[in-house]
């Protein structure tokens, strides 16, 4: 367990994902979602490392009500976090993670103590289905290149990897943020 959120740590994640992956091989509704709190350094930098701990905290609060409870959310790094989402269609996939990121989006984000707004706090999330990656480690690859696409595309947004993309690897992008 991750001692800052309560959720699961990397190691953790990194079992169970491979334990899921390997027990159900070939199996078309199992997906990783990744996401990344966008320009957390900033945050950081701006209000100081316990306001980025709290922010962390409510975060992976977030991920822990808004997911069913045979979903598995893990801190994976400083700022990230996976879930790991059985027996959902792609759609469904998406629709979780867009309800995610569209909570945070909208968590206001406020020293209890002092009423400080520390502004909008958003996310980035990259898709992967676990039928489109040949082992536990290419879904985690892949996910990370979808996520890496919600970042580069302009942030705060949900991005899916996709087979059709062909062997480049490339992401196509769902959900674009007005």
């Amino acid at each position: 367990t991750d001692p800052l959120t309560q959720v699961w740590n990397r190691r953790a994640f990194d079992k169970e994902i491979t334990k899921i992956y390997n027990s159900n091989k070939g199996i078309l509704f199992n997906a990783l979602i990744l996401a990344d709190i966008d320009r957390f350094k900033d945050i950081n930098d701006r209000f100081g490392h316990p306001v980025g701990d709290r922010i962390i905290q409510i975060i992976a609060e977030i991920f822990q009500t808004s997911i069913r409870g045979d979903m598995f959310v893990a801190r994976t790094g400083g700022e990230e976090f996976a879930l790991i989402v059985e027996g959902a269609s792609e759609d469904t996939t998406f629709e979780i993670a867009e309800r995610i990121r569209t909570l945070i989006e909208q968590t206001p984000f406020t020293s209890s103590q002092t009423g400080t707004n520390y502004g909008t706090v958003t996310v980035s999330m990259g898709i992967c289905m676990a039928s489109e990656a040949e082992s536990p480690e290419d879904l985690y690859t892949k996910a990370d290149r979808a996520l890496y696409r919600s970042k580069v595309g302009g942030r705060n947004r949900v991005t899916r990897h996709s087979a059709m993309a062909g062997r480049a690897g490339k992401s196509w992008l769902l959900y674009k943020k007005d």
